[in-house]
């Protein structure tokens, strides 16, 4: 059985918000304090900068409230590009970077 991609993209989108729902709200409170510290400069950030910020508890969930953050209809975050994770257990993986949503570029619309 073959699935059409926004059939796929539902249930990835299912799967994120039930695992998000997993995120304490000490976490995410955590994590955002971290997020606004790291952003208010305006400079694009990842995990590599915000990781020895956050209680080691706060590792796993992080990933899952930034995504949460840049779905959001007034997101906090948007993401930006990627970057090359520096922790040692992600053996190089490409992981997102992000800039505050008031810093973002703004998208030009068709006149």
């Amino acid at each position: 059985m073959s699935i059409t991609s926004e059939q796929a993209r539902d249930r990835a989108d299912a799967t994120l918000r039930a695992l998000y729902a997993t995120v304490t709200d000490w976490d995410a409170a955590l994590i955002r304090q971290a997020v606004e510290a790291i952003g208010s400069d305006g400079r694009p950030f990842s995990m590599n900068e915000i990781r020895d910020l956050l209680p080691s508890l706060a590792h796993g969930a992080a990933g899952l409230y930034l995504r949460s953050e840049c779905c959001r209809k007034n997101p906090l975050l948007v993401k930006v590009g990627e970057v090359t994770s520096t922790s040692p257990a992600t053996h190089g993986k490409r992981i997102c970077q992000y800039v505050l949503a008031e810093y973002a570029p703004r998208r030009r619309t068709a006149a």
